[in-house]
């Protein structure tokens, strides 16, 4: 699996990666631009937080007055260093996989990851905001070294690092990020990343828990295209 010529272009529909990355920008843009428009015209930060952040993280207490959190959640970010961070090792791994002719794997990962630890955390009945895509990263960052460990990137590099060395220093920083957290969201994301692990072997074994979405993807992508 380490042919990449089937790798999608950048600019390509089919890119995955560059979705991904383009929707959380996008969505953390016009989250920066909601704020800074509250503050311009004098709201309070607290109006701002009761009419726009409570319905777009995930607080179990209120999931009933706003369900859709379940999955917006995944796709927000409330601070510049939690963006980068995360758009940042979603690259290096989703290039990676991309790499190995995993494109179409890495939008499903990120999807089932983020229910996984959403249903994790409102059974746990969190406290805090669950929020960002931390844990769709983990979980392509644990796909990443079950389906190709020995990956080498940067070869520039001396010989190039290999996909296993990334991710212990992807989970040491992740780790020491954790020490402010809850344990309820910690283990959510702990188990919502460790979907991707799951998603891998399954794939190993020619289980391939995206095949309804590849194909609902493929039909929306034809329904699209203009007739000639």
């Amino acid at each position: 699996m380490s042919d990449s010529s089937n790798k999608p272009l950048w600019g390509a529909d089919n890119n995955a990666l560059v979705t991904l990355l383009a929707v959380n920008l996008v969505v953390a843009v016009a989250f920066v631009f909601m704020k800074v428009t509250y503050y311009l015209e004098g709201f309070p930060a607290m109006d701002f937080q009761n009419e726009i952040y409570q319905y777009v993280i995930l607080l179990p207490a209120k999931l009933d007055q706003a369900p859709w959190t379940f999955i917006t959640f995944n796709w927000t970010h409330d601070n510049f260093w939690t963006l980068f961070t995360n758009l940042f090792w979603l690259f290096v791994f989703g290039n990676i996989l991309q790499n190995v002719n995993a494109n179409k794997h890495l939008f499903p990962i990120y999807f089932y990851s983020g229910l996984v630890a959403a249903l994790s955390y409102v059974l746990h009945k969190g406290g805090e905001p669950l929020i960002g895509a931390q844990t769709s990263v983990l979980a392509i960052a644990m796909a990443t070294i079950i389906i190709s460990p020995t990956y080498k990137t940067l070869s520039n590099i001396g010989k190039g690092i290999p996909a296993w060395l990334l991710f212990i220093i992807y989970a040491v920083l992740t780790g020491l990020s954790f020490a402010t957290i809850s344990i309820e969201l910690w283990f959510s994301i702990l188990l919502g990343g460790l979907s991707g692990l799951l998603y891998a072997f399954l794939l190993k074994k020619e289980i391939d828990l995206g095949a309804w979405m590849h194909r609902l993807l493929s039909y929306i992508n034809n329904s699209l295209t203009p007739k000639s």
